[in-house]
């Protein structure tokens, strides 16, 4: 990709930073974490101008959170006026509620910075109706460390780049197996608590 990139004028470059970072918060088969490791290794080299960089992806990443929130509000609104669902997703949107109301915001801060956990963490913060403004500005707040973060490692570690990419697709990989494991965990419990009460309820 970067070989790539650094045949085209400056100003495609940041476009296309942008429209990945865009695509990436859509669910492209590519880690943000890549392509904003890539804006640093591409200053390093002078070929982007790091300001204008960091600002492209900024917005980038900012935008696409929101999109994926919007998504998650386009679910909640969808499910909530069929008339299949409405029950079932109100109780589930009750339930959650006041442990979203709680932890949300340190669940949506923290997910930006682990691969794996973003893109659910945003939906379900749309889905739970968290206000866009609140949203917003713990996504800004976030991405204020971590866009100069990634820039800063890829301008430091730009002959390395290939050694980062396998580690952070290793690391999306753990996590999303994680992420699965809790998920069966919890059905597991779930349909065996079930059964238990069913047994305690049926007279002997």
């Amino acid at each position: 990709m970067l070989e790539f990139l650094t045949g085209l004028p400056a100003s495609i470059i940041y476009t296309l930073l942008f429209v990945l970072l865009l695509l990436c918060g859509l669910g492209f088969p590519m880690a943000e974490e890549l392509v904003l490791l890539a804006g640093g290794v591409l200053v390093f080299q002078g070929v982007i101008h790091p300001f204008p960089m960091l600002l492209v992806n900024f917005l980038g990443v900012v935008i696409g959170d929101m999109c994926l929130f919007g998504m998650g509000r386009g679910v909640s609104s969808g499910l909530s006026r069929s008339p299949r669902f409405t029950a079932w997703f109100a109780h589930k949107l009750e339930y959650g509620r006041p442990f979203f109301a709680r932890y949300g915001r340190t669940t949506v801060f923290l997910a930006r910075f682990i691969p794996g956990l973003r893109a659910p963490a945003f939906l379900i913060a749309g889905t739970m109706q968290m206000s866009l403004g609140r949203f917003v500005l713990i996504d800004t707040l976030a991405s204020l460390i971590f866009v100069p973060a990634l820039g800063v490692a890829g301008y430091l570690f730009a002959d390395h780049l290939d050694l980062i990419a396998v580690w952070f697709r290793r690391v999306e990989r753990a996590v999303g197996a994680l992420l699965a494991m809790a998920l069966l965990a919890w059905l597991f419990r779930r349909y065996w608590g079930k059964r238990d009460n069913s047994a305690t309820a049926t007279p002997s």
